[in-house]
């Protein structure tokens, strides 16, 4: 008699961790690489009211098993299985489901994949989905058993015995307190400076945000959809144990800035966003949490231990000091790599100090890091622009390797006329220059600061580029700051808690409006700009919904200043040819051609990350490739002394 795994709905709290368990145990216990899809063969069904997982059913009769062709599923150890190599991807099986959970895989030769209970795991693990349940609401069953459990429950009901205890999902998520976030300055006091708005959590804080946690799972879905995979149930507990040091310690064990990622991260759209809580009084607040274990940590003087690292004699040099490099940087002098970094800026972080205002990341914040990076070993030649300070193909003569991750800084333009009239401003120059004027730093001659004082502000975007731009007009006293963005506030892709943020300053926000033209004075200054209003059409083939223009509906924002903020692209690298490293047709760096190194590019000794290869995305995933090709790199130098090694003897 066929086993399978039945689901109690009673108990299931919608966690995914049998998901990730899945996926793990038929992946080497590894998180899937950048562009590997894994299917799980578990689907959890998940709403605010009620959840459970659906999984094969190992039926007897199975119409799967008589569907096939070539007979590469069969019954067998008291399951279903299935024989990849007789299968010929006829999704037969797949339309013959009654359960709709076999599905076909991407490779390239496709098979068919399906639950096999983990038949590769010792019979005393089981499955791992069963395994991980935090409610157990997974079990391992036969036909036979759960018809003894489906007559014991009638039975009791007939008797009038049947238990009215409370569920595991009851006492879990019905029970759970509200979500508590840190305090923050009022909107009529921050409108004036540009200090950090968020104040930090207190011990008692702390614990209190922790104590909400339902510690799923070591894997649960907050740390499987962190690009870095944080260990996050673990940070919390310690955090809540106010075990701050061994926290901080478990932090830099995957993240390089931690004290980064809990103030910029979007973790509404991330960790928090895939909270089990998110819908039950909210999500666990993640990155204040981390935010106070690393300040705490660092005040008290916490730094990293590397007393037991072995030196290499091998140096690498690295191009651009954001968060890829940086977190490139780290991993290489925790692996005993000496790295030289070079940037075009007078201070480390990239945009992180230049693009990202300091009302959301003080800048002392990249200070005390650039220290801790220095006391690690790791050089820093600021000031330096490669391909104008310094070759690029003297990079290559002399260190062992190179990792380019210099990010990209090429504004996406709206094609409107008069793009280039006076008033008409670059997202990011405007940041940057303003950023150099907080810090008091010498003005870029490239880039003068530009005050929008006393004028009237439109931002075209919908970002959190859009939203920084918005909240320093406001900040450096412009007389109105309106967001025009061409979607609905649903759509848009920024931080739902910078919009919120923005809208209590006093941004006025225009949605499904689009940019026709951007009107002039006689002197050729912007005026204004003028606008269509728009409606949500069909899903694109992101998925999301494409606006399309109602007719007659012009109408004119007045405007002194225009902000466009519609994103970024790689800009020209034209030195790279030196080394023969190619790039795709967006100029973005190409990666991923070897195997064993995805970082690599198509020179062997230089790597590539961050917003340069994927085009502009998130702090957190930059610094997830720099840490990858940091261990590509090491992996590529350990390889080498064994073949100089060989040779020698």
């Amino acid at each position: 008699m066929n086993r399978f795994v039945v689901a109690n709905s009673r108990d299931c709290i919608g966690c995914k961790a049998c998901e990730i368990a899945c996926v793990l145990a038929h992946n080497q216990e590894r998180y899937p690489e950048p562009g590997q899809t894994l299917r799980p063969r578990v689907t959890v069904l998940a709403s605010p009211e009620a959840s459970t997982a659906m999984m094969c059913h190992q039926c007897d009769n199975a119409p799967c098993v008589t569907s096939c062709p070539t007979d590469a599923l069969s019954y067998g150890n008291d399951r279903i299985n299935l024989d990849q190599k007789k299968c010929i991807g006829c999704k037969n099986c797949i339309l013959a489901c009654p359960f709709g959970v076999i599905a076909l895989n991407h490779d390239e030769s496709p098979v068919v994949e399906k639950c096999d209970l983990c038949q590769h795991r010792s019979a005393d693990t089981g499955p791992a989905c069963v395994q991980v349940c935090p409610t157990s609401a997974l079990s391992l069953v036969t036909q036979e058993q759960l018809s003894q459990v489906r007559r014991k429950r009638q039975q009791e009901t007939l008797n009038g015995k049947r238990s009215l205890s409370r569920s595991a999902r009851e006492r879990l998520l019905d029970g759970s307190r509200r979500r508590s976030d840190p305090e923050k300055t009022p909107a009529a006091e921050r409108r004036l400076h540009f200090k950090e708005i968020y104040r930090s959590f207190t011990p008692a804080q702390a614990c209190e945000a922790g104590e909400r946690c339902l510690m799923c799972a070591e894997q649960a879905n907050c740390r499987w959809t962190c690009p870095l995979h944080n260990a996050i149930p673990d940070l919390i507990r310690l955090a809540k144990e106010e075990k701050i040091m061994e926290a901080v310690e478990l932090s830099h064990r995957t993240s390089s800035m931690p004290e980064v990622c809990g103030r910029v991260c979007p973790q509404d759209r991330l960790c928090e966003g895939s909270c089990t809580l998110k819908s039950s009084g909210g999500s666990v607040t993640v990155g204040c949490i981390e935010k106070y274990v690393t300040d705490t940590a660092l005040a008290a003087g916490w730094r990293p231990d590397l007393s037991q690292v072995q030196p290499r004699p091998e140096r690498v040099a690295i191009i651009g000091a954001g968060p890829a490099g940086l977190a490139c940087a780290d991993v290489l002098a925790r692996s005993g790599v000496k790295s030289v970094v070079y940037d075009r800026h007078p201070e480390i972080g990239g945009l992180l100090t230049f693009g990202i205002p300091s009302f959301k990341l003080d800048k002392q914040v990249l200070t005390l890091r650039r220290e801790i990076f220095s006391q690690m070993g790791i050089e820093f030649v600021l000031n330096c622009e490669v391909g104008r300070d310094i070759s690029f193909s003297q990079l290559l003569r002399e260190h062992a390797a190179v990792f380019i991750a210099p990010g990209t800084y090429k504004s996406m333009t709206a094609g409107l006329d008069n793009e280039n009239a006076p008033g008409v401003l670059e997202a990011l120059p405007y940041l940057i220059a303003n950023t150099r004027n907080v810090m008091q730093l010498p003005e870029d001659p490239d880039n003068p600061f530009i005050s929008l004082a006393d004028k009237k502000v439109v931002v075209l975007g919908g970002g959190d580029t859009a939203m920084d731009c918005l909240r320093t007009a406001v900040r450096q006293g412009a007389t109105s700051v309106t967001c025009a963005y061409r979607r609905d506030e649903a759509n848009m892709p920024g931080s739902r808690k910078e919009v919120k943020n923005a809208r209590e300053e006093g941004v006025e926000f225009q949605f499904n409006v689009q940019p026709q033209r951007i009107i002039t004075n006689k002197k050729g200054h912007v005026t204004g700009i003028e606008m269509l209003r728009t409606e949500l059409g069909e899903p694109d083939a992101s998925g999301r919904r494409r606006p399309k223009i109602i007719k007659g509906s012009e109408f004119v924002l007045e405007a002194d200043a225009l902000i466009v903020a519609f994103g970024f692209q790689a800009h020209a690298m034209p030195w790279l040819k030196e080394g023969n490293v190619e790039c795709d047709k967006w100029g973005q760096i190409r990666i991923g051609l070897n195997p064993r190194y995805p970082g690599q590019t198509t020179h062997p000794r230089v790597f590539a990350g961050g917003d340069a290869v994927r085009g502009a995305d998130l702090v957190v995933t930059a610094m997830a490739d720099g840490r990858r090709a940091a261990k590509d790199i090491v992996d590529l130098l350990e390889h080498q002394s064994t073949e100089a090694m060989e040779v020698a003897s």
